[in-house]
């Protein structure tokens, strides 16, 4: 009975860690965050979080973030790949794999597809970190010479 125990322990954990690892690509608007329950189909995790990011440097973020949160938490990778390419950045956390893809890797290699049969984790993620910003006001100018600030939506009057 207490393996039992340990067991559920360890799965409630593994999701958790999962979650995290979501709720982390979504905090920098990676896009098609998609977590897969492999725990029926395979020993080698327990969950693949998949998600997308729109460049190199947004990639290579998301991947950044995941692990800064994990090691908060208390976790450590056991390896990361492509990390310097940064088209298809794998993080390796045991029982967890998150995959931050280029969208052209992502639908190359069509890793749902693959893992068709594994069930989907619901997600529930934070709705602003999502939601597209606002509009910037409108900016009047009464002025003929007008000096533009780096922000082109805001102008100084001179």
């Amino acid at each position: 009975m207490p393996a039992r125990k340990k067991q559920a322990e360890q799965t409630t954990d593994s999701e958790f860690r999962c979650r995290l690892v979501a709720a982390a690509a979504d905090s920098l608007r990676a896009s098609d965050i998609v977590a897969l329950d492999l725990r029926p189909l395979t020993i080698i995790a327990d969950f693949f979080v998949i998600c997308t990011g729109k460049s190199s440097v947004q990639i290579r973020s998301i991947a950044d973030r995941m692990e800064e949160r994990m090691r908060a938490q208390g976790y450590r990778k056991h390896r990361i790949e492509g990390y310097r390419d940064g088209t298809w950045i794998l993080l390796d956390y045991g029982d967890v794999v998150a995959h931050v893809m280029a969208a052209e890797a992502r639908e190359f290699y069509n890793l749902e597809t693959f893992w068709a049969a594994a069930e989907r984790l619901e997600l529930v993620l934070d709705v602003e970190s999502t939601a597209t910003p606002p509009e910037l006001p409108a900016v009047r100018t009464t002025s003929a010479r007008t000096r533009t600030t780096k922000s082109p939506a805001l102008q100084i009057q001179t």
